[in-house]
């Protein structure tokens, strides 16, 4: 974690230390459900191994909107933000190992360490520009150059996800997937 942190901020030992004593390090099999709606978000993961899936259910059916991979961290955004209940299940994909850090136990961090405080920052600097850019490449994209550019910005993704929750997070069922998916490979 310390090395993927430093390649965003220049980030000290004692900084680090403060950071590590307050997370507790969780393992969790796959399909399990770790973020459920309804009740504020109040902790940020930091995933050491493993694959998540952020999604919501409208009108019965599940719409993925984000895969969260290892070495970075993973939350519900908006409810961690406004403090209003979460809308959004998080479950794992593949079995998973994190570091979990409390809210609160953050905030405190942030006044002792601004490093600590510009990293909170960068975090959620990232989880916007995520959003930023999902949201422009549904609206600039057809499904083929979607889907291509998922192939080229996340190639594991084709391995390790159902096609399912591709399909999901694309916004299309998983027969135009697939004859996407044929299209594109020929």
């Amino acid at each position: 974690m310390k090395e993927i942190i430093q390649s965003h901020i220049a980030f000290s030992d004692e900084s680090y230390n403060l950071l590590i004593n307050i997370a507790t390090e969780r393992e969790v099999r796959k399909n399990r459900l770790i973020f459920h709606p309804s009740k504020p978000t109040n902790k940020i993961l930091f995933l050491k191994k493993g694959l998540l899936r952020g999604y919501k259910i409208i009108d019965g059916k599940e719409h993925t909107h984000h895969f969260y991979f290892a070495d970075w961290f993973a939350t519900d955004f908006n409810s961690f933000l406004t403090k209003e209940p979460s809308q959004i299940y998080i479950k794992t994909i593949e079995d998973t190992v994190y570091l979990e850090f409390q809210k609160k136990d953050l905030l405190n961090l942030y006044y002792k360490s601004h490093q600590l405080e510009a990293l909170g920052r960068i975090i959620a600097e990232k989880a916007y520009l995520a959003t930023v850019e999902k949201l422009a490449n549904m609206q600039l994209y057809n499904l083929a150059e979607k889907y291509q550019l998922l192939m080229k910005t996340s190639p594991s993704i084709i391995q390790r996800v159902p096609q399912k929750y591709i399909a999901s997070y694309l916004g299309v069922s998983e027969q135009s997937l697939s004859r996407i998916k044929k299209q594109v490979i020929s």
